[in-house]
């Protein structure tokens, strides 16, 4: 229960807020992702290799990693082909993952879908989707969001959406060890961050530590990132 307050004196009135600090608080939202080139061009590698581990949590021999999380798959039927869509489903928020990308909505807030490329999410006024999409083009109702309300909506869910995918990286290495991870993004075309640092490096982009000059997000991605092996040298 929360604390209990004492009697409210009704002849007492609230003191108005005055219109220039309502129009402050206006003024104070973000209305833009701002993600410099190679802020955007991180974020968009690190997804390309994050939408490749979960495909390899699928795939998995030892079983369906998405499916142990708890999400329910729906695959594209023979005619329609596509993606299957893998969907969780919890009390305030849903979450669809497919190859092409991820959603993340939450109740009030509406719902952000992310693609592959570009790393520019788009929002909705949905915070869940239908099972029957099984491809980008069929994903109705995403914009650019307007007003400083749409992007409040829309930085919160980038931010818990954000969170979320480090949290479940946590529990793939916790559940079945940081071997496998590294097997994943080993076999991935173009490797980015370590299999360990993954969780790290998406929290790293919900700091925004960017803001505060391009070379403290240098120091510390430099930490994350997989160094190509110097080839050893040769003696005649």
């Amino acid at each position: 229960m929360g604390r209990t307050m004492g009697p409210v004196n009704s002849a007492v009135e609230k003191t108005p807020t005055p219109a220039s600090q309502t129009r402050s608080v206006r003024a104070a939202v973000r209305r833009g992702w701002c993600y410099p080139p190679p802020v955007r061009r991180f974020a968009e590698n690190l997804l390309a290799q994050q939408l490749w581990c979960w495909g390899c949590d699928i795939r998995r021999d030892s079983g369906n990693l998405l499916l142990q999380y708890g999400f329910t798959r729906h695959r594209a039927g023979s005619e329609h082909g596509g993606s299957s869509c893998y969907r969780l489903d919890e009390d305030r928020r849903h979450i669809s993952l497919w190859g092409f990308g991820i959603f993340y909505g939450e109740r009030q807030h509406g719902g952000l879908y992310l693609g592959r490329s570009g790393f520019r999410p788009s929002w909705s006024a949905a915070e869940s989707l239908a099972d029957v999409i099984h491809w980008a083009d069929e994903l109705s109702g995403f914009g650019r969001p307007r007003g400083a309300a749409q992007w409040r909506h829309s930085h919160l869910l980038c931010r818990r959406m954000l969170h979320w995918i480090a949290s479940y990286e946590r529990w793939v290495l916790n559940w079945v060890g940081p071997d496998y991870r590294r097997e994943c993004v080993a076999t991935w075309l173009r490797p980015l961050v370590k299999a360990e640092q993954m969780p790290r490096a998406w929290t790293q982009l919900t700091g925004r530590c960017w803001d505060s000059g391009a070379e403290d997000w240098r120091r510390l991605t430099n930490r994350l990132l997989i160094r190509p092996k110097r080839p050893e040298a040769t003696t005649s």
